[in-house]
C-alpha cells in the first residue's frame, strides 16, 4: 500500500508531522481524525515508507548501526518506561541521547510512525535489518500483555550475551585471518620486489635451481610482466565474492560447505544448539506458543544452513507432532539436546530446559573457540615460515652456486 505524509493540528494547536501506510487518502483522514487531530496537509509520499525507514538506518557519514547500539537503544528504552516514561517520550529522549550513535535518526522515525497510529512492534517491522523477526514478535507479546519493560529489558540482556559470544568468535577468526593476510603480503612482496631482483642474475650465470625456486621464479616473471592483468583479475573476484556473498541462496550454500569441514562442523554444531535453544527459551518464557515459536526460530536458523530441514520441523509440530521427536527424526540437534528438551515437554517445564541446554553448549563453544586459536596460531606461524624459509634457502644455495662458479 502507498504511504502517505501529513501535517495536522493537536487539540492544544501544536504542529505535528507524520506518515500513514493507507490505501486512499480518505483512509488517512479517517485515522487522523481516530487520533484527535485536526489534517492540515496529506501528501501521498512518491518513496516507500521501508526506504525511508532504511535510509534512516544509516548514521553519519553512511555508517551502518553496530549491534552495540542496538544493544544500547533497547537497554534505555526498557530504563526510561521503567522511570514511568511514555513510550513516545521516552523515543523522544532517545532520539537526542549521543549514546546510542546511529540509532538516534531510528529512534526519531520509531516515534514517528507510533504517533501515525502504529505499534510499537510494526514500527519496529519496518527495520527489519536491525530488528530480527525475534524482537518484533517479543515486543508484540509485550505490548499486547502489558510487559513492555520486562520484554526489552530481557532483550537487552540476551543482546549483551549474543553480541558477547559474537566478538568471541569474530576475535577468533580475525588472529587468523590477520596472519593469513601478513602471509600473503609477504609472499607478494618476495615475488614483486625480492626474486626480480635476483632472476636476471641466475639466468645470466646459468644457475641451477631447485624445483621449488624455479616455480617461485617462473611466478616472480608471471606476475611482474602481467601486473596490470594480476590486479585487475584480483579485484573482480573480490568484488564478484562480494556481490554473491550478498546473495542469500548463495551465501547459505556456502555456509553448508563450510560446516562440512571437521572442526567447523562441531563449532558450528556448538553454535547452532545454543542460538535454537536460547532463542526458543526467550520465546517460550515471553509467552508465545511453540508453533508461532518454531516458525519465528526457522528463519533465524536457515541463515547457518539446513533451512529445509527446520521448515519440515514447524511444519510437523504445527501438524501435532512433538518437538522433540521431530528432532531426533531429523537429526537437527545433538542427541543430549533432545533429550533434556524431551524432558522439559514431559514436565511442562520446556522453557527452563531449553535455556540450560543454550547455556551448556554455550560453554562447549567457547572452549572449542579458545581450542581453535590455539591451534590455528601455531599452525599458521609454522606454515609462513616453512614456505618464506624455504624459499629463501633456495634462492640463497642458488647464490651459492653462482658464486661457486664465479670463482
Amino acid at each position: 500500500m502507498p504511504t502517505f505524509r501529513y501535517q495536522a493540528l493537536t487539540e492544544s494547536g501544536e504542529l505535528v508531522n507524520g506518515q500513514i501506510v493507507a490505501a486512499n487518502a480518505a483512509e488517512v483522514a479517517h485515522r487522523i481524525d481516530y487520533l484527535r487531530l485536526v489534517p492540515i496537509d496529506i501528501v501521498r509520499d512518491a518513496g516507500s515508507r521501508r526506504a525511508l525507514l532504511q535510509s534512516l538506518s544509516w548514521g553519519r557519514w553512511g555508517r551502518r548501526v553496530r549491534a552495540e547500539e542496538i544493544t544500547t537503544f533497547t537497554f534505555d528504552l526498557a530504563l526510561l518506561l521503567r522511570a514511568g516514561a511514555r513510550l513516545d517520550d521516552a523515543l523522544g529522549f532517545l532520539a537526542s541521547d549521543i549514546d546510542i550513535g546511529c540509532m538516534r535518526s531510528t529512534a526519531s522515525g520509531l516515534r514517528s510512525a507510533i504517533h501515525a497510529g502504529e505499534s510499537f512492534a510494526d514500527a519496529l517491522a519496518h527495520y527489519p535489518e536491525l530488528f530480527p523477526e525475534i524482537y518484533v514478535a517479543l515486543v508484540r507479546v509485550g505490548e499486547t500483555s502489558g510487559t513492555l519493560e520486562n520484554i526489552l529489558n530481557v532483550l537487552a540482556h540476551e543482546r549483551t550475551r549474543a553480541d558477547a559470544l559474537r566478538r568471541k568468535l569474530a576475535d577468533a577468526l580475525r588472529y587468523p585471518a590477520f596472519l593469513l593476510l601478513a602471509s600473503v603480503g609477504v609472499l607478494i612482496f618476495f615475488l614483486t620486489i625480492v626474486l626480480p631482483q635476483f632472476g636476471a642474475l641466475l639466468r645470466d650465470f646459468g644457475a641451477k635451481l631447485d624445483p621449488m625456486a624455479a616455480f617461485f621464479m617462473q611466478l616472480s616473471e608471471f606476475v611482474v610482466t602481467n601486473r596490470d592483468l594480476v590486479a585487475g583479475s584480483s579485484l573482480a573476484v573480490i568484488a564478484t565474492g562480494i556481490l554473491l556473498g550478498r546473495r542469500p541462496a548463495l551465501r547459505r550454500k556456502a555456509i553448508d560447505w563450510v560446516v562440512r569441514l571437521p572442526f567447523v562442523r562441531t563449532i558450528v554444531g556448538y553454535h547452532r544448539v545454543a542460538l535454537f535453544s536460547r532463542n526458543l527459551g526467550v520465546l517460550l518464557t515471553a509467552g508465545v506458543a511453540v508453533p508461532t515459536a518454531l516458525r519465528i526460530l526457522a528463519g533465524l536458523m536457515a541463515t547457518i544452513g539446513r533451512g529445509s530441514i527446520w521448515a519440515h520441523v514447524v511444519e510437523s509440530v504445527r501438524q501435532g507432532s512433538k518437538l522433540s521427536q521431530i528432532l531426533a527424526e531429523t537429526e537437527a540437534l545433538p542427541m543430549m539436546a533432545i533429550r533434556m528438551l524431551r524432558l522439559g515437554e514431559e514436565t511442562g517445564q520446556l522453557h527452563l530446559l531449553s535455556g540450560r541446554v543454550a547455556e551448556f553448549y554455550e560453554t562447549k563453544l567457547e572452549r572449542s573457540l579458545d581450542r581453535l586459536v590455539g591451534i590455528i596460531g601455531p599452525l599458521a606461524i609454522v606454515t609462513i615460515s616453512i614456505i618464506v624459509g624455504g624459499l629463501i634457502v633456495s634462492v640463497m644455495t642458488s647464490l651459492l652456486s653462482v658464486s661457486q662458479l664465479v670463482g
